[in-house]
């Protein structure tokens, strides 16, 4: 049984959005400069650019299972559930992967570029009155922890 694998076009071969390129290359070197924000019309090698540049990046050290990619190297930037892992004596798993590349619709919600709280979840926790937190991600917190280095 064959498995069939996406080919990426090569990054070298886009042929002109010489600034969009640019932005893209500037933020692999610096992952600081916080993102690249591309927009054109449809058939302008948008999604085609990013993917191919994706493509070239070495790979990166997450921990294993965590939804937000923590480095495991950068203990001042893990989320909370990595903190509780090491605070409860575990040893942080890890695991090398290729970047990711997450598509932002332009339909998207606040709360899902952002995050959001489980509301229901905080009310409903049993306890002295004071809820218990329990966050999901947004995409931007994906974003900021993709292609770090």
């Amino acid at each position: 049984m064959s498995v069939f694998q996406r080919v990426t076009y090569p990054f070298t071969a886009i042929v002109g959005q010489e600034k969009m390129k640019k932005g893209l290359i500037l933020n692999a070197i610096n992952p600081r400069l916080g993102g690249i924000i591309i927009r054109g019309q449809k058939g302008t090698a948008k999604s085609t650019a990013v993917r191919a540049l994706a493509a070239l990046l070495p790979e990166i050290e997450v921990v294993v299972g965590c939804p937000f990619n923590c480095d495991p190297n950068d203990l001042a930037r893990l989320c909370s559930g990595c903190r509780e892992r090491l605070a409860a004596g575990r040893k942080l798993e890890r695991t090398s992967r290729r970047v990711q590349v997450i598509d932002l619709p332009v339909s998207a919600t606040e709360d899902r570029v952002v995050g959001s709280l489980d509301f229901e979840y905080a009310i409903s926790f049993p306890g002295s009155g004071r809820g218990k937190r329990k966050s999901y991600a947004g995409k931007s917190w994906r974003l900021k922890n993709c292609c770090r280095k």
